[in-house]
Parts: structure tokens; sequence; C-alpha cells
């Protein structure tokens, strides 16, 4: 390994001389004219990709952003724009429910925004961990690079801000997803930002300037994470990790993380009624509409319900509409949120466990941690999705079995050393989703992480079909 360093550091005045007359990202690999990516990528800790937030918002460059700074950086971008962002500017507006009618001005030279109303499919899909596959996990890297093709995105220098159209919960959430799932794949923390307010709100206080027309432009490029050599997969917890935790690291379990130096402190970041298991968290209503007839190769959500309700052992709750206002849809001030996480008894410093129903309203909860008030994060995105549906059940005469039916599953959850407050929900409400026996006594689950970090280094069989120009960031060596 030191031979293989040292020839990296004799080659590097050859990178830097021909950076002459290149592109400000391009990267050194391609100057090189071969692949160095296995030395240059580096491994992020969730600490090192927190953000913490200014106790007044308008200050910040990044992260939770103001309608004012927004306004700023489309009046001027070039003159305006943070010192790191060396790219363009792109706005996403998002419409889950219908337009405001108003739209952001952008010039569409070096700002660009695109109203949008499927971001979450644009950038979620079902994905197996090998245990059991849940939708609304973060996409593959294939359909980032996709997503990022679309709108003309080069992550190694341009600049993202998701925002709401309108002031609502599933706006909010999308957002908040969204920024999640760009910095899972390794985008700069420091050239990411959600709007606080909607787009419609914002106008209507004069704070930004809208027009009632849009017109779409598209920069036409388009980069590829594989090229920032960032590793941000430590970002998510997998059910393994979880679990081999809550055993204090006496599992036999493979492939899992160790456990934190610091220590870990769990939160549930669902509604109050689901955290005490007295309300079903999964589905309701005419969601349970012939669940035993249903056989899923994943638990996907609004398909019956999980196998129980209760919540992870030792797990605090951190109620979601505590941390934002129910009209405008704008976290709250800094000083609040850090109050009611104090109220949880988080010891500071430690790692936190998050997770929720699902990823993506759950990403509410996760953004207020991480990326407002700064503390390290992992973030469980399957869920009581995953979670809840991995409990024992011997169903009665006519219903279906659930995903577990050995009751030495290495991936048994309703048992009093992982769970609490454990209440079966009706057999007749528990679709067909059982594992077979194989998956029931795997011993990892880190199927999504393995995936993803061969996209990252370029050895999945996968292909990425971004196109554009050269693209670098973490590696350069011409700056930029």
């Amino acid at each position: 390994m030191q031979i293989k360093k040292l020839f990296i550091y004799l080659l590097l005045p050859v990178a830097f001389v021909n950076c002459k007359g290149q592109p400000e990202y391009t990267f050194l690999p391609q100057n090189l004219k071969f692949d160095l990516t296995p030395f240059l990528f580096r491994n992020y800790t969730p600490l090192e990709l927190a953000t913490l937030s200014d106790s007044d918002y308008n200050l910040n460059q990044s992260g939770l952003i103001t309608g004012s700074k927004l306004s700023r950086f489309l009046s001027n971008w070039n003159t305006n724009k943070p010192n790191y962002a060396n790219g363009n500017l792109i706005v996403f507006q998002i419409q889950t429910s219908g337009s405001s009618g108003r739209f952001v001005f952008f010039d569409a030279k070096q700002t660009f925004a695109y109203p949008v109303s499927n971001l979450n499919d644009l950038l979620s899909e079902t994905r197996d961990d090998g245990v059991l596959a849940v939708d609304g996990i973060v996409g593959k890297g294939k359909k980032i690079s996709d997503f990022f093709a679309l709108y003309g995105i080069d992550p190694a220098v341009d600049y993202v801000v998701f925002a709401q159209d309108t002031s609502n919960l599933t706006n909010l959430s999308s957002a908040t997803y969204a920024y999640y799932s760009l910095l899972y794949w390794g985008f700069p923390k420091e050239r990411l930002a959600v709007l606080n307010g909607s787009i419609a709100d914002l106008t209507a206080t004069n704070t930004l300037f809208t027009t009632p027309s849009y017109n779409y432009a598209n920069s036409n490029r388009a980069g590829t994470t594989k090229t920032l050599f960032r590793d941000h997969t430590a970002l998510q917890l997998n059910i393994g990790d979880l679990i081999h935790s809550l055993k204090n690291g006496n599992s036999i379990f493979e492939e899992v993380d160790p456990l934190p130096n610091e220590g870990f402190f769990i939160i549930d970041g669902r509604p109050s009624a689901a955290y005490s298991g007295t309300t079903n968290s999964s589905a309701s209503g005419s969601k349970y509409t012939n669940c035993t007839t249903k056989t899923n190769s994943s638990f996907v959500n609004n398909t019956c319900v999980t196998t129980f309700e209760g919540r992870i052992k030792s797990a605090v709750n951190l109620i979601p509409t505590d941390l934002y206002d129910g009209t405008s849809f704008q976290y709250k001030s800094f000083t609040q949120l850090g109050t009611f996480l104090n109220q949880t008894g988080y010891p500071d410093q430690k790692l936190i466990y998050l997770y929720g129903e699902e990823g993506q309203r759950a990403s509410i909860v996760w953004f207020a941690l991480h990326q407002i008030l700064g503390k390290p994060t992992r973030f469980y995105e399957a869920g009581w999705k995953q979670f809840g549906a991995l409990g024992l059940r011997s169903p009665t005469s006519g219903s279906s079995p659930s995903a577990i039916t050995q009751p030495a599953s290495y991936w048994r959850t309703d048992l009093s050393a992982l769970a609490e407050t454990i209440t079966s929900n009706a057999d007749a409400n528990v679709p067909n989703y059982q594992l077979d026996f194989t998956r029931q006594f795997i011993k990892s689950s880190s199927k999504i992480r393995t995936e993803d970090k061969s996209f990252l280094r370029g050895s999945s069989t996968g292909t990425d079909s971004a196109g554009g120009g050269p693209t670098g960031g973490g590696g350069n060596a011409c700056g930029g």
C-alpha cells in the first residue's frame, strides 16, 4: 500500500501541469488517464456530514435557508453565491398537490428552476437489504445519476435548493427527503439547501420575486456522484446494525458496523400514538382490503399493516409535529428545536439512530437533528415498516403467514430484547409476505450498502446513463 501511495504522489506534479486549459471541474484521474478511484475515495462519518445551523437562519449559506437568502442568490448568483459553489443554482419547486401558479424567476444561464410533482419517485425505489425489501428507500446510483442528467445537474460544482411550492406536510417531507437522498449519494452538504417556507407564502410577503408563467430551460449538462470520491453511505442504518447495537455487539451478524465508541441513542420520529403502540402506524381503512390474499415480495406502503405495533427497545419519542409550524410548515426556531431534543434526554455527542414509519416522513425529523442541530445521526430508512413486519405470527385458519414463521429466526423483532409495547395486529390485516427459510437465517442485511459502495467505486454491474462533460470534485487537483 505504501508503494501505491508513493506512486500517486510522484504523479501529482504531472496532474498539475496538465491542469492548464482544463475546466475547473476536471479531476485527477482524467488527467492521468487511469483509474485512481480506490485510492481517492473518502468515507465520511455522520458527524462530518452534520450541519450546525446558525441560530439566525438568515445567516445560513446552506442547509436550512430563508426566503431572503434565496432571493439574494437568485438576484445575482454570480456575485452572491457562496464561495464553495462554482457552478449553477438549481431550485426544485415541489408541487405534490397542485401548483400555486407562482414560479421563481431564473435567468436560464446560471440559475434554473424546475416545478416537479413526483420528486420521491425520481429519487427512491423499492430496495432489498437481503432480509426484507421495502419501498421508499433512497434510489440506486443509476437512478440518482439519471436524475442529475434529467435536470442538468453537475454535483461537482452546482448548488441545489429544494423548496415547497405551497405549504403542506407532503411538500416539506419531499424536500427534506430529497436533500437526504443527494447527501447520501455524496453531494456535499455545503451545496445543498432546503427553503424554510413555501414559494407561495414567501411571494405573498414580498420576500421572493416570482412570475405567473414558467418557461422550461435546462443547462444540458450533468455529472455523476462517482467522480466526487465521497462515500456518505454511513448515513444509512440497516436492521443488522440496529439489532447488533441493541444486543450490545453480541450478535452473529456479518458485515455490521461496530458499536459506536460514543454510544448510541435511539429516537422514534413517529406520532405519539404510533410510538405508544396504540394505533396502526402502517395503514388504515380501505388498505385492509383482502390482506390475507396479498402476496408481497416486499412490504409496500399502504398495503395492509405490519405484524405488530410498538417501538424499538429504549427508543424515545421526538414528535414530528413539534418541529414545524402547522400552517406555514416552516421549521421552528433553532432554540425551540434544541429544547425539544433536550426533552428527550439526549446525551450530547452520542450517535443518534433515527427511525420513523418510513423514510420520507421521518426525513423531517432527520433534517432537524442532522442538518439544523448538527447532531451525528444515522437514519434507519426502512423504519417501522420493516422492523414491525418481522414479528412471528402463527396464523389462524384462513389467514396468511407473517414474514417470520421460524421462532428462532435471526431477524425476529417481536422480542423483549428488541421491542417494547408489543401489540399484535389482527391476522386478517397482515399480508402474506412470508420470507423463505434462507432469508430468515441469513446473517447479513448489508446488501444495499454493498451495492451502493460498488456503484460509487465503479465496480457495479449496472451502467451509469448520465451524460455531459467531464466532472469531478473530491479529488480535483486543479481547484474548484
